[in-house]
């Protein structure tokens, strides 16, 4: 089987829990070596973008201002605490330990992180997951206005159906 996508294509891939979405996903950044099989990456690729659906902290004990900082050290704190406002983080959160945020609030700094990395390739895992409605919607108009190369995972069809993306359930991969 020969699976290609092209510069700039949205791609979306659905399919039941289990079947190996994620797995796929951890698989093309290297963090699991392939089950079988082969993939290269073009080389127009700078930078990757991944959102990981778990929500798995370094230091569950560090606070989102500590967080984004550490990751974009030449950002000052005023510029940082204003990338978490326009993510929806409320100014209550930036001093909270990320461990006792909800997962909506979490997913948002993670966000967060990913919005301030300069990438052409965004790869989803799951990203309205713990996501209020706005927030989705938000997401959405940020995917929609992203001009590089998009691999999304998801289930809620209500999310990607207006993305302009090849839909592609995994089962039809694994044939």
């Amino acid at each position: 089987m020969k699976f290609e996508i092209k510069n700039g294509e949205r791609i979306v891939i659905t399919g039941f829990n289990g079947i190996g979405k994620s797995t796929l996903l951890k698989t093309l950044m290297g963090e699991i070596n392939p089950l079988a099989g082969e993939y290269r990456f073009s080389d127009t690729i700078k930078s990757i973008g991944y959102y990981e659906q778990d929500l798995k902290w370094e230091n569950e004990e560090d606070i989102p201002l500590d967080i984004i900082s550490r990751e974009y050290p030449q950002l000052t704190v005023k510029q940082v605490r204003k990338y978490l406002a326009d993510c929806a983080i409320k100014k209550e959160h930036v001093m909270q330990e990320i461990r006792t945020l909800s997962g909506g609030e979490q997913s948002k700094v993670k966000l967060c992180k990913l919005v301030l990395k300069p990438c052409n390739v965004l790869i989803l895992d799951e990203p309205t997951n713990h996501l209020d409605e706005d927030t989705k919607e938000e997401l959405k108009k940020a995917i929609k206005d992203f001009k590089g190369t998009i691999i999304l995972v998801s289930h809620e069809s209500s999310f990607y159906k207006d993305l302009d993306a090849r839909v592609i359930n995994i089962k039809d991969l694994c044939i």
